[in-house]
């Protein structure tokens, strides 16, 4: 089994930000990238203003304050980013044509031994991979914020084997996440569709 000590997250944005702190809190080292510049500048002030939050309400003593915002840096260059990764976690945009675009870059830069995992929220990913991902890959869909909300919905590519997604679900277990394991993909995984029949119903 894979362990996870260096983390990638690709894409900075409201969720990237976010996930990148869980990972600095499970003492994790992480970078952060992103094609945009304003995302770069802006990710670690809110992280540091997240984890403020998390401190005021005792979830983390404040003595761990530095030590965390310590393992968290940034890097521009998607190549240089993923280089050393034990797991990239992507979470860009949900557009069915930049993710293969960003997959493929992962393919070619980050280690054999690297495992992906997307925070996608409904796209299935899987057939965009490249066939050298396939084996190790996975979704890891968090919901918003991800440092305050434990429950993490796993489910392994079809072409991965079993120890992808247990990786994963010890990692955030570890973590004192809350990970559900699903046998197959499934659109809107557990709180998205209960969301959505409580909708139709109401």
């Amino acid at each position: 089994m894979t362990k996870i000590h260096n983390v990638t997250i690709v894409g900075a944005g409201l969720m990237g930000h976010g996930l990148a702190l869980v990972h600095a809190l499970g003492e994790c080292r992480v970078v952060m990238q992103d094609i945009s510049a304003a995302q770069m500048d802006s990710a670690p002030k809110l992280i540091a203003v997240a984890l403020d939050t998390l401190i005021d309400g005792g979830a983390v003593k404040a003595g761990e304050r530095d030590a965390v915002l310590a393992r968290i840096s940034t890097e521009p260059d998607l190549t240089i980013a993923v280089g050393n990764a034990d797991l990239v976690v992507e979470a860009v945009a949900e557009d069915i044509e930049i993710k293969p675009l960003v997959y493929s870059q992962i393919a070619e830069a980050a280690p054999d031994h690297a495992l992906l995992a997307s925070n996608t929220s409904h796209l299935d990913i899987f057939p965009l991979l490249p066939d050298t991902l396939k084996a190790r890959s996975g979704i890891a869909h968090w919901y918003t914020p991800p440092y305050i909300i434990d429950l993490v919905d796993l489910v392994g590519a079809p072409e991965a084997g079993p120890e992808v997604v247990e990786t994963l679900r010890a990692l955030y277990a570890g973590m004192g996440k809350k990970p559900i394991v699903f046998a197959k993909f499934a659109p809107g995984y557990v709180a998205n569709r209960l969301q959505a029949a409580l909708g139709l119903e109401i």
